[in-house]
């Protein structure tokens, strides 16, 4: 076990990556200000988003802090599996990146983007992927998706999925990632009225 530290909570957004990078995600800032208002005071909530939310500025906050909610797009490359990648600004944030990177204290990443725990179909037992990667560089929890999210409906999910996880945490109590199966799993059956089916299946959890 690492030694447990204060914990801190950030959000980083890229709904806007520029031309050629993929369509912007209009409602990435409305999920954001959802976790924003769920997450404990204690976490010391920070978000980084628009022209902040770079390459460098999304992997220092990997490095800086121990619960990470990433919203922008994501892309599994099947031919070259470390080109994987998170798009930012300006620059992409691929799989290498994050493995190459020294991530200390880490416990949970909520990855909101497409295609983020997508292995390889002919290799299925030998996965090499966003959330995998993540889980290699020592994140001991991990929500990553299947196929392509619907930004416009994942905030739903997001919402009921942050609810559980911080439900009657008091005073003084500690954020336990270990809570995210069974907080995905319940957010999963409390949407089922407002999202469609293959969008409550697409999240996925890894880990602990």
């Amino acid at each position: 076990m690492k030694k447990r530290v204060p914990p801190s909570f950030v959000a980083v957004r890229q709904g806007q990556p520029g031309a050629g990078k993929g369509k912007a995600l209009s409602a990435v800032d409305s999920e954001l200000e959802l976790v924003h208002k769920l997450v404990p005071a204690a976490a010391n909530c920070t978000t980084i988003s628009g022209d902040a939310a770079t390459r460098a500025g999304a992997l220092q906050a990997l490095e800086e802090n121990t619960w990470v909610h990433l919203a922008c797009h994501g892309k599994q490359d099947p031919a070259q599996p470390y080109n994987s990648h998170f798009v930012m600004r300006g620059e992409l944030l691929t799989l290498l990146d994050i493995m190459d990177t020294d991530i200390l204290h880490t416990e949970f990443a909520f990855l909101s983007a497409c295609h983020t725990t997508v292995g390889d179909e002919k290799t299925p037992d030998e996965v090499i992927h966003l959330a995998a990667g993540l889980q290699f560089s020592g994140f001991k929890s991990i929500v990553g998706t299947l196929w392509e999210v619907d930004d416009a409906v994942a905030k739903h999910d997001v919402k009921v999925f942050y609810e559980n996880m911080f439900m009657d945490l008091k005073d003084g109590a500690v954020m336990d990632c270990t809570k995210a199966a069974w907080a995905l799993n319940r957010a999963t059956h409390a949407v089922k009225t407002e999202v469609p089916l293959e969008q409550r299946m697409v999240f996925i959890h890894i880990g602990v």
